[in-house]
């Protein structure tokens, strides 16, 4: 059919082209002819009867309109202007004998507008004008010849003007028309008979066989597992239906196998429409909110959402509809969802859009977080909580100091400060082990709390050091609460069948006598802590006296100076080792001062003397240069250690700090990487954004950097994130009582975890029997450290342990 249209319209085409090409060739001969009738009458000097034959030729058969046009568009012969020039023409060269040769009446002419064949025309160019299917129009150029000469002589140029003849093809269209109709009718017959013969041909060899292959398609949409079609024969068609069945049978392979991996995926997978109508769910929903699957198709998603999410929902879904703006699309969120029993469980869901044809669809994906969610609050409470004793660690601590300072402000009423230290607590954990240490601790943190108000603090600062925070307590009711703690620490404790008896040290600092912040509090309650202990008075006020200036304190500073000045302090290494491979590698640098009046000091002893003072810079290089010098010395024997320096909150405010690094790496030639910086959490958080830069600084020199104590301080797992650190070091109050302790287990536990999914390695401190080596094992913490493998020991000891110990190295070490 197709062909024969084609066809059809190709000969009606050439026809039709035909016919108009004779038409314009007669157009050209008749205009040719008139034009040479006109230029007789200019020969035969009758130039003024042009007027009245145009006149008459309009009225001839087929000529619709015939006019001379000038160059300028106007029609010639009508006005005078063309007698006069004549006239004038004559008279100058003498041929009228001063008399008239031309004369005729005047007309009105018409004027010809501005069009493209008009133009051509004026170039030398015949042009035509189809402007209907019944009249065409001829612009043909009159050429200036010689015996135009006689009237123009006067006017020098190629052309005289245009004819214009305007024809009718009225005549021409109709016979066109008539043969037209001829032709389609014949063509009309023709294809309804080949339309006959080609129906019947393919009734049978292609209709019948696309019906089933309709049919088998029908089927496969509806999901049935028929429809296989039969395979007759080797043409085109056969070739369709094996690749059809080809196509199902993968079709049903992958659907098979998406449907495996929906059926066995973690999170819930929903799918709604635009009104919120559920379409699918995988059956991973009906374990997360325990409906059926059928009681949930053809519901409202809401029915799983709690308050306010179910309120707001349809507000959420109309709003993107109709301006496109979404607060949850294409991103995860966490929310909350809402199970059959009532019961309400965190998730995190993420949404995507999709569109099938018209129709739009939200897909949604979900998962339970709420074991995530416990393991965060388990460590935010960690971050605020000491996790021995359950009280407010530190960085509790002051916040609390400062809403209550600023409430105190605000209302103008007193605030007491209290801290405390134990007395002779090192002798019992040095005689009964830290374990039974922490059992008086707990004890000591119990009494205190059952002394104090629901509005009071009573915080743990780390080792035996509490706070008591008294807000709109005067000196008299703090003086009380100081009597009551040191009655109740005087009171005997029981352990291993033996009765142990503490002491205890307070210093009192008030708001606003002794200062207007927490720092100035705690300083001041510091000061006076220790002036209760030198004259074992129980507990002080503080007392400008008490202070900084006093003689034994300038004199214990002259003799630390003194001491890192002439080499009174010596360096011991405390042995980490690789829980997987079960060997050492690394040390951690421990300062000693060998006092020439007290003996053997240890860093609790001078530390926070010197970050008092403002030594403990000069200190820390000090320990920087020998643990890089006595790198360099165990690298020449062989020994590959990595050395771990512990760094104040001090270094992290001195920008020139890492260029110290720098130095002494470059003279000592040591190799940066074997070079280890631990940081506690409490200096890290205090140094803001100040630390961050040092210790970015100290990370691009490619010096590692470790978070020691970790769960003491208060440091987010996002705020980890963003510290160039590679390592943390469990603090041992977590890990000395994680073999008896679920808990304590359970922590170090999650600590472990989270740290490896951010790629941090875990070291865990205090390590003090094999139950807990081997607990840390299974865990999967990298590496460990304490005194179930090694003291911290001189260069001497530590190079005899490197050769005997389990956890040494298996050459000989000198």
């Amino acid at each position: 059919d197709s062909i024969m249209i084609v066809a059809g319209l190709v000969i009606d085409r050439q026809l039709s082209r035909s016919f108009e090409d004779e038409n314009l060739d007669h157009a050209v001969v008749h205009a040719r002819s008139l034009l040479a009738s006109l230029r007789t009458l200019m020969l035969s000097g009758q130039g003024t009867l042009a007027q009245k034959w145009l006149q008459e030729m309009r009225h001839s058969e087929g000529v619709l309109d015939i006019a001379v046009l000038r160059r300028d568009g106007t029609e010639a012969f009508m006005d005078l202007r063309t007698v006069d020039a004549v006239n004038a023409y004559l008279r100058e060269t003498g041929g009228a004998d001063g008399g008239l040769f031309f004369s005729r009446e005047p007309a009105t002419p018409r004027h010809e507008a501005p069009n493209p064949a008009l133009q051509r025309a004026l170039q030398g160019e015949t042009s035509f004008v189809q402007g209907d299917r019944s009249v065409l129009t001829l612009y043909m150029p009159i050429d200036n010849r010689q015996e135009c000469l006689a009237c123009h002589g006067y006017e020098d140029m190629p052309q005289r003007g245009v004819l214009k003849l305007s024809l009718s093809t009225a005549q021409v269209g109709q016979q066109i028309s008539e043969m037209r109709h001829d032709l389609w009718t014949a063509a009309v017959a023709l294809v309804l008979l080949l339309a006959l013969i080609l129906w019947m041909a393919l009734r049978f060899s292609v209709i019948r066989p696309i019906g089933q292959l309709r049919d088998a398609i029908t089927l496969v949409g509806r999901g049935e597992r028929g429809g296989k079609l039969p395979i007759q024969r080797n043409d085109e068609l056969g070739q369709v239906s094996r690749v059809f069945n080809e196509m199902r049978d993968r079709l049903f392979r992958t659907e098979s196998h998406i449907r495996a991996v929906m059926d066995n995926v973690v999170d819930g997978i929903i799918t709604i429409d635009e009104r919120g109508i559920i379409e699918s769910v995988n059956p991973a929903v009906s374990r997360l909110f325990g409906y059926a699957e059928e009681d949930l198709l053809g519901q409202n998603i809401k029915m799983l959402m709690p308050e306010p999410y179910r309120d707001r929902h349809d507000d959420y879904i109309q709003r993107y509809l109709e301006t496109g703006e979404s607060h949850i699309l294409g991103a995860g969120r966490e929310a909350e969802g809402r199970r059959k029993d009532g019961s309400i469980f965190p998730i995190d869901i993420a949404v995507s859009e999709m569109k099938i044809g018209t129709m739009r669809y939200f897909i949604g994906i979900i998962r339970d977080i709420t074991e995530r969610k416990e393991q965060i609050k388990a460590l935010e409470y960690q971050a605020l909580h000491d996790a021995l004793t359950g009280l407010p660690n530190r960085a509790l601590l002051a916040d609390r100091l400062q809403h209550a300072l600023l409430a105190a402000k605000r209302e103008q009423v007193p605030l007491a400060l209290l801290l405390t230290d134990l007395d002779h607590f090192k002798e019992i954990n040095d005689t009964l082990g830290h374990h039974n240490g922490d059992l008086i601790l707990k004890q000591v943190a119990q009494r205190m709390r059952e002394l104090v108000r629901g509005s009071d603090t009573v915080a743990r600062l780390g080792g035996d050091e509490f706070a008591i925070l008294l807000p709109t307590a005067d000196q008299t009711h703090a003086r009380q609460i100081a009597e009551k703690i040191i009655h109740a620490v005087e009171q005997p404790f029981e352990l291993e069948g033996q009765t142990f008896v503490l002491g205890a040290s307070i210093g009192i600092a008030m708001f606003p006598e002794h200062g207007s912040d927490g720092h100035t509090l705690l300083r001041c309650a510091d000061v006076a802590m220790y002036s209760a202990k030198r004259k074992r008075r129980g507990f002080a006020i503080y007392e400008s006296g008490q202070d900084r200036h006093s003689v034994e304190y300038l004199s214990l500073k002259r003799e630390l100076h003194e001491a890192i000045t002439n080499n009174q302090l010596l360096l011991y290494y405390q042995p980490v080792v690789d829980l997987q491979r079960g060997r050492v590698t690394g040390v951690e640098a421990l300062a000693r001062w060998h006092h020439p009046r007290r003996g053997m000091l240890y860093p609790d002893d001078f530390i926070p003397l010197a970050e008092q003072t403002g030594l403990i810079r000069t200190l820390t290089i000090w320990v920087l240069e020998e643990a890089a010098r006595q790198s360099q010395e165990w690298i020449e024997l062989g020994l590959e250690l990595r050395i771990a320096v512990n760094l104040s909150v001090h270094n992290l405010h001195d920008v020139h700090f890492p260029d110290h690094i720098a130095r002494i790496l470059d003279v000592l030639e040591a190799h940066p990487t074997r070079l280890r910086l631990e940081i506690t959490e409490t200096a890290i958080m205090s140094g803001s954004t100040e630390a961050l830069d040092i210790l970015n600084r100290l990370s691009a020199q490619g010096v590692r950097i470790s978070i020691d104590d970790f769960g003491t301080g208060y440091s987010s797992l996002s705020y980890l994130k963003q510290l160039p650190v590679d390592e943390i070091k469990i603090d041992k109050s977590f890990v000395i009582g994680m073999a008896v302790d679920n808990n304590d287990a359970v922590i170090v536990r999650s600590t472990v975890d989270l740290a490896h999914n951010i790629g941090l390695k875990v070291v865990a401190e205090g390590v003090e029997d094999e139950s807990t080596y081997r607990l840390l094992s299974g865990l999967h913490c990298d590496a460990a450290q304490g005194y179930y493998m090694s003291e911290p020991l001189s260069v001497e000891d530590l190079m005899v342990w490197l050769r005997e110990s389990p956890w040494g190295i298996r050459q000989d070490v000198h």
